[in-house]
């Protein structure tokens, strides 16, 4: 049988086809290897490295540490895995700091090398990952490189690119059509390419984040123009991960009926045991510390600091992954002595009258950063590394790297370093003076006088 039956608008010359059951290996037109490929360099033009699941720019991905979420990831694979296809999109969703943006990583390393066709990881403080605008071509610059993929869908990419080059600046819907779902359909009707043919295939996208989209109304958007892919005639043979916060409009485009037929989702809480995995997390964690300071902590027994106050912290997280994380990176830090860090959180109390959705986590920055000198400064300088999107006409001055800042601020060379000297646990500090300094958990609004800190990012 033909495995281009129909198709036309193109010749074929000494071309060369193997068509072989099992696993699909297609060699295609001669031709189409020799044709220029312009169309795919200027995808790569416009996508977004900084939201692939293996970016540099997102090192260390924050994975599930080991023995923890099981349950969830247990879930996951399963869904990830089933040939039945009994529902196409999963929705993991939960609270602030529980973890979901640990599980999206976890999973895509996982099965960067069988099922996932893509990745796109949003970022609130990252302007080239807080919009859907790059969304498109991020995704279909993945699939068109994609070492299985890629053989099969670069043609029609390309093409598509090359007879329309400003589909990349159109709007969503028109690139989704003409960059993600003409493609994969061209390959389904054209070169019949069966509904188990495409099961062999990478086919697996994973969105992390979605709730970190500055404009809310693109993030149902979004999941509009997925919806209306799946629901097609075809639809589109592409399985959707979704990671995100329980945000209105997010649950609000999800409660559309047609998603009830083709979506499963998971809150992921306390239900999955989310104490006893931080617990182990603790305890991991712990004794990397004590090893890691070597004779100053040799003194101590092998299980510092006991059970009794892992279990004290784990009540203090209430479910949070980030409160834990933040703990241990304040503790460990290679400028203080570990033991005394912990008795100053374990002294931290929340007042009766405290009003935060976060209390725990709240008091703890604000005790980490009750102890820097030059506060007033140091919140002006946190406040532009935390918010410095749209601040100045001058995009240069967007930047966050030392020497910017050091610039901005009239400060001498060398200050941002010392001045920052002791949040390394709350911001992501990198060696290089060119990189950006960047919000690793938290939020931060400078006030003279005064000074207010809120959970920011999961």
């Amino acid at each position: 049988m033909s495995i281009l039956p129909n198709a036309h608008d193109f010749e074929i010359n000494n071309g060369t086809f193997a068509n072989v059951a099992g696993d699909v290996n297609y060699n295609f037109h001669a031709e189409w290897e020799e044709q220029d490929y312009d169309g795919l360099k200027t995808l790569y033009n416009n996508a977004v490295r900084g939201a692939f699941y293996n970016s540099e720019q997102r090192f260390p991905p924050p994975n599930c540490h080991p023995g923890t979420r099981t349950e969830v990831l247990g879930i996951l694979r399963s869904w990830i895995t089933d040939v039945a296809d009994s529902t196409s999109i999963y929705w993991l969703y939960g609270a602030a700091g529980v973890g979901k943006s640990a599980v999206a990583p976890t999973i895509s390393e996982e099965f960067a090398a069988s099922h996932l066709a893509a990745t796109f990881f949003f970022a609130r403080a990252d302007p080239s990952r807080n919009n859907p605008t790059s969304f498109v071509t991020t995704i279909s610059h993945q699939l068109a490189t994609s070492p299985s993929l890629g053989p099969l869908l670069k043609y029609p990419i390309n093409l598509a690119i090359r007879e329309n080059p400003n589909i990349v600046h159109a709007i969503l819907e028109e690139q989704f059509q003409d960059l993600i779902m003409r493609p994969c359909i061209w390959l389904t009707e054209t070169c019949r390419l069966t509904t188990e043919r495409w099961k062999d295939l990478p086919r697996l996208i994973v969105i992390d984040g979605l709730d970190e989209c500055v404009d809310i109304r693109s993030q149902e958007r979004l999941l509009s123009i997925i919806r209306a892919a799946k629901t097609a005639t075809p639809p589109l043979p592409i399985k959707f991960l979704i990671c995100s916060r329980p945000e209105p409009r997010i649950r609000n485009a999800f409660s559309h009926h047609v998603f009830h037929r083709i979506m499963d989702c998971t809150d992921i809480g306390e239900s999955f045991e989310s104490g006893k995995d931080i617990a182990n997390y603790l305890r991991d964690e712990f004794d990397r510390i004590r090893q890691e300071h070597g004779r100053s902590m040799a003194h101590l027994a092998a299980d510092w600091p006991g059970n009794g106050i892992i279990q004290q912290l784990v009540q203090r997280a209430c479910g949070q992954f980030i409160y834990a994380t933040t703990v241990l990176k304040y503790i460990g830090d290679y400028d203080g002595f570990p033991v005394e860090r912990l008795e100053i959180i374990l002294k931290i109390t929340v007042p009766d009258d405290f009003d935060s959705p976060y209390p725990d986590l709240d008091l703890l920055y604000m005790q980490i950063l009750s102890v820097c000198t030059q506060q007033e400064l140091l919140l002006d300088v946190m406040a532009h590394v935390l918010n410095h999107t749209g601040i100045f006409l001058d995009k240069h001055y967007e930047q966050t790297s030392s020497m910017i800042i050091e610039g901005l601020f009239c400060l001498p060379k060398g200050k941002v370093w010392a001045l920052l000297s002791r949040v390394h646990s709350v911001l992501f500090i990198p060696e290089n003076d060119h990189d950006n300094i960047t919000g690793d958990i938290l939020s931060t609004k400078a006030r003279k006088h005064s000074m207010s800190v809120s959970y920011f990012t999961c």
